[in-house]
């Protein structure tokens, strides 16, 4: 067993105290170090002495605070500034230096102080908005992150904050916001803009569409679908789907058209398509733009419409244009026409009285009338035609006035023919002239036979019907309520080609010598001087259909009584003859003369008002209508009646609806159509030279 000398306990003595000496300036040196009273470390071993620093220590830290863009700050417990760097002194405007030792709260607004005391006082890592004052008074708005710093539980908080200068964010965030504003009301002027040129496309009835020359994709709007017969199909359509729609005749139009627009910028073509829904060949107008990039073509966009319609008005009003010169033409040379016959048959009955015992002449000139009869007739076809007959119009009942001629009608058509007669369910009233209506019944049933040469059915149906402005239009009309009278047959039918034709004067679709051509242009004028209009269809090898559309009446008129007579009338006293033809008028004078009036003549109305001044006995004018000059009949009828009110006038004309009523001419003024007899003027004359019965 070992033994401890005295000397040996000393030793251990000396060691103790030199390790509890070490202890106590470790403690103390760790003191130190956690009040900042010391910079450095003395530390002794083996290999010598080492120094350590504590700025050589943490330094890599310091250079990252002092450099970063944020503000860090130490602070004490009550917001006392123990610590900041120079982006914080930056911040706020002021000295580095000045900062260590204030309150941070003196750097915010005063509104903004409380919140930051409650703010300090949390124990949790934290962040929230602030605003800090400069040195100028200017609030910089920032983000101000608090952490706590271990320290002893004995000793005061450390909060270690990071200050964050909002400014720059705040600003790209203003700028982002009114950028984002912009942007909306760009975005609406645009929505509100595509919703406008919508509605006007859809209003216009237009489709809209937009063709990719990159990647060949066509995108079209609904309504581009329905024109061309779809109304469900895919978003994008390749080009040669809708160049498949157009008729074979005109699809290398529509390549040509759109290569051109690859160059010249524009697209504009109107061609027909075939829908696939109801095979309906229908014409379209189809309009664009190209756009460029880079000078090269990359889209074309633009609209298409139907134009069917359109077309067929177009057609409509050159047909219409087209008639309406043929009868002025037509008009023409019937009134010229009607003069000649005046000749013709003014001298017949001159002649009449001269070889009245001659049994042969007799013969001969009653011949000679019959044609001057036919020829009357053609005439009136003519000015049928070209709308300018007298017409006699009264309301008539349509089913009525059909029933009365239908036997007349069977013995038109003959036995071959089955004549059906369809009345309307309702029963309107037309404005027209019955006898003229009559006549164009009778001539489209006679056409209707001659159409089915072995035989077949003849229709003839009635109907009330109201039209709309479009529908007028479509049908060469106007709005209104009509009655219409339709004849239909089982025939040949007509071509296309021939439709366009049917109602030109002379055109004629029966062999040569069968048919005067006016059949259906006297049915054509006579229905538009009614204020009505025609229609026809017709399918080639299945019939004919030709409706007449006449104005309904809304009150029944009593027709005009015929008080003709058969008889000559003679008479006396002085009649001014006003014609501008000399043949014409040297007849009419030797007429008068022989039914013993005393006869005065003029070639014009200047002329005739002076006459009258001169030879105050004249008793009656008969006057021509259509003169040359700037002075008509209907001229000289209301300057006599201005200045001469007690002498009657007597008015001859070949045509004269076209003139108007005669009463805004004369109250008392009568008219007499040539070509005219003896007989019809003596019954004329002596009707004008009687005194109007009182009313």
């Amino acid at each position: 067993m070992a033994q401890i000398t005295p000397h040996d306990s000393f030793d251990s003595f000396d060691r103790i105290g030199e390790l509890e000496q070490r202890l106590r300036e470790a403690e103390e040196t760790l003191e130190a170090i956690r009040n900042g009273d010391v910079d450095a470390v003395v530390v002794g071993g083996t290999s010598g002495q080492q120094v350590y620093t504590l700025e050589s220590a943490d330094r890599p830290y310091r250079v990252l605070i002092e450099q970063m863009q944020e503000s860090a700050v130490t602070l004490g417990c009550d917001g006392t500034i123990l610590y900041c760097n120079q982006r914080l002194a930056t911040l706020v405007g002021r000295l580095r230096s000045t900062l260590i030792g204030q309150h941070i709260q003196a750097f915010l607004g005063s509104h903004e102080r409380a919140r930051f005391d409650d703010f300090l006082a949390l124990d949790a890592s934290r962040s929230a908005e602030f605003n800090m004052l400069r040195q100028d008074s200017v609030e910089v708005p920032v983000t101000i992150s608090m952490v706590e710093l271990a320290v002893e539980h004995e000793q005061s908080r450390i909060i270690c904050c990071v200050v964050t200068d909002l400014s720059a964010i705040r600003k790209r965030r203003d700028e982002l916001a009114s950028a984002n504003i912009l942007l909306a009301n760009e975005i609406e002027v645009r929505t509100r803009a595509e919703a406008s040129l919508q509605l006007a496309l859809d209003a216009a009835d237009m489709g809209n569409w937009d063709l990719d020359l990159i990647t060949g994709n066509l995108t079209r709007s609904s309504r581009y679908n329905q024109i061309f017969g779809h109304f469900n199909t895919a978003k994008t359509w390749d080009p040669s789907i809708t160049l498949a729609h157009f008729l074979a005749a005109d699809q290398d139009a529509v390549t040509e058209a759109f290569a051109r627009a690859r160059l010249t910028g524009v697209v504009d073509f109107e061609k027909r398509i075939r829908r696939p829904t109801d095979n309906a060949i229908r014409w379209i107008q189809v309009r664009g733009l190209t756009y460029y990039r880079n000078a090269a073509p990359v889209r074309i966009a633009g609209v298409v419409s139907d134009i069917t319609e359109r077309r067929l008005l177009d057609e409509q009003l050159r047909q219409a244009q087209k008639m309406e010169a043929i009868g002025q033409l037509t008009g023409g040379i019937a009134h010229d026409f009607n003069n000649l016959l005046m000749i013709i048959a003014g001298s017949l009955d001159l002649l009449e009285i001269r070889v009245a015992d001659n049994p042969g002449a007799q013969l001969y000139l009653t011949t000679a009338r019959q044609g001057v009869s036919r020829g009357a007739k053609l005439t009136q076809q003519l000015l049928a035609f070209s709308r300018r007959q007298d017409l006699r119009v009264e309301a008539v009942c349509l089913d009525q006035l059909i029933a009365t001629f239908q036997n007349l009608l069977d013995r038109a058509i003959g036995e071959t023919v089955i004549l059906n007669i369809a009345p309307a369910a309702g029963r309107w009233l037309c404005q027209t002239d019955p006898h003229q209506l009559e006549t164009a019944i009778l001539n489209l049933a006679i056409n209707a036979r001659d159409a089915m040469p072995q035989g077949g059915t003849l229709t003839i149906a009635t109907e009330t019907r109201s039209l709309d402005q479009r529908e007028g239009a479509l049908l060469g009309g106007k709005a209104g309520d009509y009655v219409v009278v339709s004849i239909t047959d089982t025939g040949t039918g007509m071509s296309p080609d021939m439709l366009t034709k049917v109602f030109e004067p002379f055109f004629t679709t029966k062999e040569i010598g069968k048919g005067t051509g006016l059949g259906l242009s006297q049915v054509y004028g006579f229905a538009r001087q009614s204020g009505g209009f025609v229609s026809i269809a017709s399918v080639l090898g299945q019939g004919t259909t030709v409706s007449i559309l006449l104005p309904r009446a809304i009150e029944q008129t009593r027709p005009r009584a015929d008080d003709s007579l058969q008889e000559e009338v003679r008479g006396s006293g002085t009649v001014l003859v006003v014609e501008d033809d000399h043949d014409v008028r040297q007849i009419a004078g030797s007429m008068l003369r022989n039914l013993g009036y005393r006869v005065l003549e003029a070639d014009k109305g200047r002329t005739a008002l002076k006459m009258i001044e001169q030879h105050r006995s004249v008793d009656l004018v008969f006057s021509d209508v259509i003169m040359p000059g700037e002075m008509s009949g209907f001229d000289l009828a209301r300057a006599i009646k201005a200045e001469h009110p007690r002498i009657p006038i007597l008015l001859t004309s070949g045509y004269t609806g076209q003139q108007g009523p005669l009463e805004a001419v004369h109250g008392d003024a009568k008219i007499l159509r040539k070509p005219y007899s003896q007989i019809d003027l003596s019954i004329a004359v002596r009707a004008a030279l009687q005194p109007p019965a009182p009313k």
